[in-house]
């Protein structure tokens, strides 16, 4: 099975146009598994459905191209949040058999999918919620035919609600606190002994080192799609992982871009970017809000966190690739040391 990554670009939130006319490249026959990792604008609050109504449209979309089983064969990895210098859009993952290819390199990107059983709301931010993490990420894998070691990198979507039980509030920081640390044992980064309920979002000493977590309120379940660099597998696309200092360390993007091969200029920026065909980057702020030892308004603005980091990244990432479409996320509690992050990039080789 051969993986394509393909980025379109959307007008608003329900624009499926370019999405409709890359899956007409496909037959809808061939593909094994098809993902959606899309950045829509929207304000991210509670009551912003902006995601939702992109969801539901990218969804009737690939229903009209292949039917009910091209989407059971589909994941949706919807984040809100496009401010700064990011342009609203989406990643096409397409996994499909094309006749006669041959592996041309040691190894190539593959793609695994899993989705849990959905969890009740007594379990959501539970040691139940990160073990069921756990699993499912260990179910991406063998879908993808890999072991731990050649995982790249893990897109964790979990359930987030603001009321989960009597006296209970699950926080989407919380939410991702839970999805991390339950990757980070599935990949061997994290000691399930040292996971206890009260290390969520408390002990940030404990976090995995190649997941990316985000959270929602329309989903019930633990949704994961898992890139990886297959030994033997076809194609031509490779992943490369990188770790950021903070929201300013455009040498951590560089080097990244730069061990996938990719050539840096005079500069500072890739020179060879159109071989760069996605960037996905988790950043964060530090617990008292410093960066580089100066105040900042981040946790203290009546603008939240998590629109601060993005608008902030997206000038970095931009200055150094070149381009707007870069798939931004915020918050990166056990996902990175505190006030650090973690980029990747799928490159064509």
């Amino acid at each position: 099975m051969t993986v394509e990554v393909i980025a379109y670009d959307t007008a608003h939130p329900g624009d499926v146009s370019e999405l409709a006319r890359h899956l007409e490249r496909f037959d809808p026959a061939r593909v094994r598994r098809l993902a959606l990792l899309v950045k829509t604008e929207g304000n991210s609050d509670v009551n912003d459905f902006s995601r939702e109504y992109a969801m539901h449209s990218a969804s009737a979309a690939i229903e009209k191209r292949g039917g009910q089983r091209l989407i059971e064969r589909s994941t949706f990895l919807f984040s809100t949040g496009c401010e700064g210098a990011m342009t609203p859009f989406g990643y096409l993952f397409v996994d499909f058999d094309e006749p006669g290819a041959k592996p041309s390199r040691p190894s190539a990107l593959a793609i695994g999918c899993a989705r849990s059983r959905s969890l009740t709301a007594e379990e959501i931010g539970t040691l139940a919620h990160a073990d069921l993490t756990a699993d499912t990420v260990n179910k991406a894998m063998a879908d993808a035919g890999v072991r731990a070691a050649d995982v790249g990198l893990v897109i964790v979507k979990t359930p987030v609600m603001s009321h989960a039980g009597p006296g209970k509030r699950i926080t989407s920081a919380y939410s991702k606190a839970v999805g991390a640390l339950g990757a980070g044992v599935a990949l061997g980064e994290v000691d399930r002994k040292r996971i206890v309920q009260e290390a969520f979002d408390t002990d940030h000493s404990l976090h995995a080192r190649r997941a990316m977590v985000f959270s929602g309120s329309e989903l019930d379940c633990v949704e994961i799609m898992l890139l990886a660099n297959r030994p033997g597998a076809p194609g031509n696309l490779s992943i490369q992982v990188g770790y950021l200092r903070d929201v300013l360390d455009a040498k951590g993007l560089r080097d990244m871009y730069s061990a996938a091969g990719c050539r840096i200029d005079a500069d500072g920026q890739v020179a060879d970017a159109a071989r760069v065909v996605a960037t996905m980057i988790k950043a964060g702020a530090a617990p008292d809000g410093k960066l580089r030892g100066r105040r900042t308004t981040m946790k203290t603005s009546h603008i939240d966190m998590d629109k601060h980091v993005r608008a902030a990244m997206s000038g970095i990432v931009g200055s150094v690739l070149g381009d707007t479409r870069s798939f931004i996320s915020a918050n990166t509690v056990h996902q990175a040391p505190a006030g650090g992050g973690l980029c990747a990039c799928i490159v064509r080789n």
